[in-house]
């Protein structure tokens, strides 16, 4: 039974043709056959993909909010499928990287807002911010907000922080600045929709199971529950051993792995 006034928030970040990762990261391309697939499991469960901006003012118990990270050239044909499939969705973008080989361009990104896409910053370079100081986690926020809507003509609202990692007490900072909420890594469904400044969300990889992906729909409480454990245990480990070690040992993991 779905809880009331929770809703499923899906974190993709490439959705990419079938052997051509390009630029982004295999581990969290998902091909556009999977996309599909889940566009028509959601479908089939009488819901509906919807962004978290249009539903921020009024929930809808119906829809699973579909959010991208990153802003990867492939986001603009994964905008398409969820407008065919009568939805939309929000895509955070570095502003620093616009246009830039592997990324989406200005153009594509004026494209995707006047077809109803919710575009929303990732900051302006993709740094971890609880590796800045207050004034550097300020300009990523204040400069990648100011571009988006200077260059786009749209409103910035929402806050994705790069990599999930975020300093104390952010989301009263993010807020402060001008957004009205932050769509984080934090595992969980997102309650309390008028509430809520901290966003939780579930990561597809490539590897993300069918089952698995109808459970995450069906917000069923011991997957949501087996998720929360092990994002606290990567949690934990991430600080005890700092960004920079912990991303050279997820590298030598996947290398070994043949990822």
């Amino acid at each position: 039974m779905r809880a009331a006034q929770s809703t499923t928030v899906l974190m993709y970040h490439a959705v990419v043709a079938a052997g051509e990762h390009g630029l982004a990261d295999p581990r969290y391309a998902v091909s556009r056959a999977q996309f599909l697939h889940q566009l028509g499991d959601i479908a089939a469960a009488g819901l509906r993909p919807a962004s978290v901006a249009s539903l921020l003012p009024q929930p809808d118990r119906a829809a699973v909010a579909f959010t991208f990270d990153d802003g990867h050239e492939s986001n603009a044909w994964a905008a398409q499928a969820l407008l065919d499939a009568g939805g939309s969705g929000d895509f955070f973008v570095n502003t620093a990287t616009i246009g830039t080989p592997g990324h989406l361009s200005w153009e594509a990104l004026r494209d995707m807002a006047a077809a109803g896409m919710s575009i929303q910053s990732h900051g302006h370079h993709h740094r971890y911010l609880d590796d800045l100081t207050p004034f550097e986690v300020e300009q990523e926020l204040q400069r990648s907000k100011a571009l988006l809507e200077d260059r786009l003509g749209i409103r910035v609202d929402l806050f994705a922080p790069p990599g999930g990692r975020m300093p104390a007490s952010f989301d009263r900072t993010a807020v402060r600045l001008g957004y009205r909420a932050v769509c984080s890594s934090r595992v969980g469904l997102w309650h309390n929709h008028g509430a809520a400044r901290d966003i939780p969300r579930l990561a597809i990889l490539a590897d993300t199971a069918p089952a698995q992906f109808a459970r995450w729909v069906r917000q069923d409480g011991s997957e949501m529950l087996q998720q929360r454990l092990r994002y606290a245990a990567l949690a934990s480990g991430k600080r005890l051993l700092g960004n920079a070690n912990y991303e050279r040992m997820r590298r030598g993991l996947l290398r070994l792995a043949g990822r």
